[in-house]
């Protein structure tokens, strides 16, 4: 239900993402028609991607949206793309083994989650095992170990850099400088989740609920998304914004006596939408593409789209709280 708000969010305000690049990039000097040509291929692009996104959100699980969707999204633009063009071109396309081999693991782990998920035996069958834990009989959880993601994920990519032609050995040399690089993000990850456990268990979580329903009131939902853009720019992650204040929307629902999803929704959405903006991205960006130093121009441009989507949200948010009894 969480996934299906989300994706509300994104596949109707997509868009403003790819109208934002294209004024930085679309030719200003150009013909009119070359330039209405690049908007009707934009237009397709988003929809190539967004309408899979929210399938897939809707009908399958949380897991795949962004990478199904992508992949479904990618299929459908280049294909359309090379039947309009087919007689202009004169490149040499990658044989299909070639491309086979290099989506193996991406198709892997989609094949992985469709069965997992959507064969209801095979679910059931995996659910079943479960590993339980209680701390001090106030802390408790549960694990299903082979229905995570995580163990899909792990499993889908080594099985497929296995059928791409890797050998054992080449898995496990990455396998290993993977985790290495994740020693960092794992750190991040489980302070935000302690600090995330504090603030609740320690009712600060409802001390800023009841401080931000008496600002904001009935507004609240417009600025949902925002705390969630202000985590993922403060935390560099949209996971670790997510962790943060996932439990501080549901209380502020809870106190304003709304609808919790659309809140949450709008949490997963800002969260999301924040990365345009977060620092650390900002500059892994710049690095990787050789214009590190140009940070504060990159920021300046990417601060007005982020403004704009989590407006937007806001707005909508604000909307689908109205409109949830109807």
């Amino acid at each position: 239900a969480l996934g299906q708000s989300a994706a509300s969010f994104h596949v109707l305000l997509g868009w403003v993402m790819l109208v934002a690049m294209l004024r930085f990039v679309a030719p200003a000097d150009e013909e009119d028609e070359l330039r209405g040509s690049i908007w009707v291929w934009a237009a397709v692009a988003a929809l190539s991607y967004l309408v899979p996104m929210y399938v897939i959100a809707r009908w399958v699980g949380p897991e795949l949206p962004t990478l199904g969707g992508s992949i479904v999204g990618a299929m459908i633009f280049t294909g359309l793309f090379a039947f309009v063009h087919r007689a202009e071109s004169s490149r040499s396309t990658p044989e299909a083994g070639d491309l086979l081999r290099a989506a193996a693991p991406y198709l892997i782990v989609i094949a992985l989650v469709l069965f997992t998920r959507l064969v209801v035996p095979v679910r059931e069958a995996l659910e079943s095992l479960a590993w339980s834990w209680t701390l001090w009989e106030r802390f408790k959880g549960v694990f299903h170990p082979l229905h995570h993601p995580g163990t899909l994920l792990v499993a889908g990519f080594i099985l497929g850099a296995l059928a791409a032609g890797a050998s054992a050995r080449d898995v496990r040399g990455a396998a290993v400088d993977a985790l290495r690089k994740l020693v960092p993000v794992m750190i991040a990850l489980v302070a935000m989740l302690g600090l995330s456990r504090v603030m609740v268990h320690a009712g600060m979580s409802d001390v800023l609920a009841a401080s931000a329903a008496s600002f904001a009131g009935v507004t609240w939902p417009f600025f949902a998304p925002w705390v969630g853009v202000l985590g993922t720019f403060v935390t560099g992650s949209a996971t670790a914004s997510n962790i943060l204040f996932s439990e501080f929307q549901l209380a502020t629902a809870s106190e304003l006596e709304m609808p919790a999803l659309p809140l949450q929704g709008a949490q997963n959405f800002g969260a999301a939408v924040g990365n345009i903006i977060c620092p650390h991205n900002i500059v892994a960006g710049g690095a990787t593409v050789g214009i590190a130093g140009e940070e504060g121009n990159i920021l300046a441009k990417t601060l007005g789209a982020c403004v704009v989507y989590a407006t937007l949200g806001g707005l909508l948010a604000l909307l689908f709280v109205l409109t949830a009894g109807v």
